[in-house]
């Protein structure tokens, strides 16, 4: 088991199911994160097995080496099985450099790689248990789009401020859509990735200029739209 923060674990688990009326029906989410060890035992032997393992990746890796990912396989029951794999290096970075006490150019990759996996395990738990459509692109896209929302709401309450910065929202911007650090191999998932964030910035940009009430609303409307919908209201908010 990766040394997770399991407050900020379980308060991440909490910011996305309100955010979005998720039932995902998961009670302990550290129960299902897995560190390097786990990533070795579990996903190895069934990759070398020939097993159908579904590799969800962050869309920025931290280093050159297997990134964080959440792996969607079937069980021998049928059922669907879920884990998130943290890099060990990923959580010591977190625990050096805590994001509930700052957030900046040495933490910021770290903690939205945390966040995206969550937001995708999270997601895939709550579209199952409704047998709900999803792609890859709107996981990726959903991911974006909750990681805005979260680095906001803590870059926020670190800086004890009833509004942003322009400074802090140019900077949050940067990291999440301008960059352009995909590290993808395959020209496919690099497109995917970009496309994703590229669509998550026209999305937000407009959530910004809502009145604070209609936004969870809005959000919620958002999760449960089908992913070509997502797409076609995104093009229409614009």
């Amino acid at each position: 088991m990766a040394r997770t923060d399991t407050s900020l674990l379980t308060s991440l688990q909490g910011i996305i199911e309100r955010t979005y009326d998720l039932e995902t029906g998961i009670s302990d989410i550290g129960r299902y994160v897995i560190g390097d060890e786990g990533y070795r035992k579990i996903y190895g032997p069934l990759a070398a097995g020939g097993g159908v393992v579904e590799k969800v990746g962050a869309a920025q890796a931290v280093s050159a080496e297997p990134g964080a990912r959440t792996l969607v396989r079937q069980s021998d029951t049928g059922a669907l099985a879920l884990s998130i794999y943290y890099p060990d290096r990923l959580i010591e970075c977190l625990e050096s450099n805590d994001p509930t006490r700052r957030l900046d150019d040495d933490n910021v990759d770290a903690f939205v790689t945390f966040v995206e996996e969550l937001d995708h395990f999270l997601v895939i738990a709550d579209r199952y248990r409704s047998a709900g459509v999803m792609s890859l692109l709107d996981l990726e896209l959903h991911a974006n789009v909750t990681k805005y929302l979260t680095l906001r709401m803590f870059v926020g309450k670190l800086r004890r401020a009833p509004r942003l910065s322009t400074g802090d929202s140019v900077w949050i911007r940067f990291h999440l859509f301008e960059k352009g650090e995909f590290a993808q191999a395959d020209p496919d998932v690099r497109t995917r990735y970009r496309d994703a964030a590229r669509l998550a910035s026209r999305y937000v940009r407009r959530l910004d200029t809502m009145a604070p009430a209609r936004r969870p609303r809005e959000l919620r409307r958002f999760h449960r739209m089908t992913p070509q919908e997502k797409i076609g209201h995104i093009g229409a908010m614009s």
